[in-house]
């Protein structure tokens, strides 16, 4: 897959930058109907792990999320680890802030029911 995605961060949507091999959002999520925003993004990493791409990293980097937008993440993450070969070219990396319980927590919470190569990092704030 060459085709990039590369979406500016807002106040309500993150930064995305999807390409061969990485996959990173960082910022805010808190869009109210947040389909418009995920879905193209669902579809181009459906159609770059049926590809079969390799490794693969994935960022994210989170200063606060929704429950709706959450949901879109999961299912993302969910998406990619169904269809990799091989959970050992899967790194997904969640970040956050230190003293940010809650999305410390939201970590946790993706990792467990994600069963696979998952990192919580914690970043200064």
């Amino acid at each position: 897959m060459d085709k990039e995605i590369t979406i500016d961060q807002t106040r309500f949507s993150p930064g995305v930058r999807l390409k061969k091999g990485t996959l990173k959002m960082e910022g805010r999520s808190v869009l109210n109907d947040p389909k418009p925003f995920f879905q193209p993004l669902f579809l181009w990493v459906d159609k770059y792990i049926s590809g079969n791409p390799g490794t693969t990293r994935i960022d994210l980097k989170f200063e606060y999320i929704n429950t709706s937008s959450t949901k879109w993440v999961f299912e993302m993450l969910r998406a990619i680890k169904q269809k990799k070969h091989s959970s050992d070219d899967l790194e997904i990396n969640w970040y956050y802030e230190t003293g940010d319980e809650d999305m410390y927590e939201l970590g946790e919470i993706l990792k467990s029911l994600m069963n696979s190569s998952f990192r919580i990092i914690e970043t200064p704030e």
